[in-house]
């Protein structure tokens, strides 16, 4: 239970955040509002918690606890918004399970916030959310589009194009190549088949070549395409995916060893 009291410098810092729409904020967004020293604000930050105006989420991130909330110290912060914070000022962009949930394609609820990034984090969980921090160099940090999480604040996310393809790199990241390949059939009238064969050329994954062809394939989608992603297939094969036992027929065409039920990804087209 807290004491909600407030006084004219802490009530004007908390005006001032929760109308620019800054649910969750650094030490450094109060400087800026409130003119004081890091010093300063801290206090006034750790006051403000023990209030229960603000809940610390991370090392100098905290989130604000709306009226609605009364007596408990409940934020109502958008996850993606923390994840966000949680890793600036590095590049970044939201990725795999969670740049398919952004991008509406998915069928399934998805728990876990995924981050790509050149800046190494532990997981952790926050308000009772997992967040999983995916290593990339800097270099790897491209195609990437901006969207709308809340009426005021945008994330990064990777885009459509990008999501596919970062999802047959990991498929255990995104729940399994059945789960990928569910997005892939959402979506499939929304995407843009030249980039994506830009993309794999730029990422320049053998095994990102070969699930893709074989996918496009099965579901009668890609063309013309398909002859540009067999010539980038190489020579060793590949699980289909890599979460399930290696077992399976070999298909030599796309260097692959097939070890899902053809059926049940067949199935997703009438679904």
């Amino acid at each position: 239970m807290y004491t909600k009291t407030l006084g004219a410098e802490s009530a004007s810092l908390i005006t001032k955040l929760a109308s620019q729409g800054r649910s969750v904020f650094s030490i450094a967004d109060a400087q800026e509002l409130s003119g004081k020293s890091y010093s300063t604000v801290l206090k006034d930050l750790r006051r403000l918690a023990n209030a229960g105006w603000v809940v610390k989420l991370s090392s100098g991130i905290y989130a604000l606890v709306p009226l609605s909330a009364g007596s408990e110290a409940i934020p109502e912060a958008n996850r993606y918004i923390i994840a966000r914070e949680l890793i600036k000022p590095a590049p970044y962009y939201l990725s795999h399970d969670s740049a398919f949930e952004l991008h509406n394609m998915l069928t399934r609820p998805v728990t876990t916030v995924t981050i790509t990034s050149p800046r190494r984090l532990d997981n952790r969980i926050v308000l009772k959310v997992p967040y999983r921090f995916i290593y990339a160099p800097k270099e790897k940090i491209w195609g990437i589009s901006s969207i709308w999480v809340t009426p005021s604040e945008q994330v990064q996310v990777s885009d459509m194009e990008r999501t596919i393809l970062d999802g047959l790199a990991r498929p255990e990241l995104c729940s399994g190549i059945s789960e990928v390949a569910t997005g892939l059939w959402m979506r499939k009238d929304d995407l843009d088949w030249e980039k994506i064969i830009l993309y794999v050329q730029k990422l320049r994954s053998l095994v990102v070549a070969k699930r893709l062809g074989y996918l496009l394939e099965l579901y009668g989608l890609g063309f013309p395409y398909i002859d540009q992603l067999q010539e980038m297939i190489g020579a060793s094969y590949a699980l289909l995916d890599p979460m399930l036992p290696a077992e399976g027929a070999y298909l030599a065409r796309w260097r692959l060893r097939i070890n899902v039920d053809t059926d049940t990804l067949k199935g997703i087209v009438t679904t």
